[in-house]
């Protein structure tokens, strides 16, 4: 997970337990990462502009049992999911400063978000045909997913199945799996994946 190399800002906020003393002395830490994403593009004189800023649908939540309460074990932990050296320095450090003097054994929970820029590219493909394409090449049947695919749509949270009077379109390229009405009023707003920021077809368009 390394979708940090480009972050703006990080706001961080903390909540404690104290653990009854007979659950033993094993402290928990909560690591919950959430995604904001201002993204910009270059209009036709150059001039960078923000086309607006959006949040992750989905919170990454990393759970860590740390045998020792030191920037450096933290740090070894965290670098498992977070491989940006310098977002997970700051937070390991954060994640240190904050349970120094709360009594073992606890429960944290940290709550980060991260604010970050994502540069769009300055041609984007018209949205009528956009979404002709997607609905005509990247709409998926049921029954056609494969076990190891989602079941669920990120953006509405409901789960793909048979009841529901909506088609299901997988994005080019990133392969995430939406209902169409989901991502169509999603990329009316804005013209990437909501989980990966990819652009539908941008790999066509820096070809033209």
């Amino acid at each position: 997970m390394d979708t940090y190399s480009n972050w703006e800002s990080v706001e961080i906020t903390t909540t404690a337990m104290i653990l009854p003393q007979d659950q033993g002395f094993r402290n928990t830490v909560f690591v919950n990462l959430h995604d904001v994403v201002n993204e910009l593009a270059e209009d036709q004189n150059g001039v960078v502009i923000c086309l607006g800023t959006f949040a992750a649908p989905l919170m990454t939540k990393i759970e860590l049992k740390p045998s020792c309460l030191s920037s450096h074990h933290i740090y070894q932990d965290l670098d498992k999911f977070i491989t940006h050296t310098e977002f997970c320095r700051l937070l390991s450090e954060r994640i240190v400063l904050d349970c120094a003097h709360i009594p073992q054994p606890f429960s944290v929970s940290f709550y980060v978000r991260v604010t970050r820029d994502v540069m769009l590219p300055s041609i984007v493909v018209r949205s009528r045909d956009m979404f002709q394409r997607l609905l005509e090449e990247q709409t998926m049947e049921l029954t056609n997913l494969g076990d190891e695919e989602e079941t669920t749509c990120s953006i509405c949270m409901e789960d793909f199945s048979e009841s529901h009077d909506d088609n299901i379109i997988l994005l080019p390229d990133c392969f995430h799996l939406f209902h169409q009405s989901c991502i169509f009023k999603w990329l009316k707003r804005q013209r990437s994946c909501p989980l990966c920021r990819r652009v539908p077809y941008e790999e066509d368009l820096e070809t033209e």
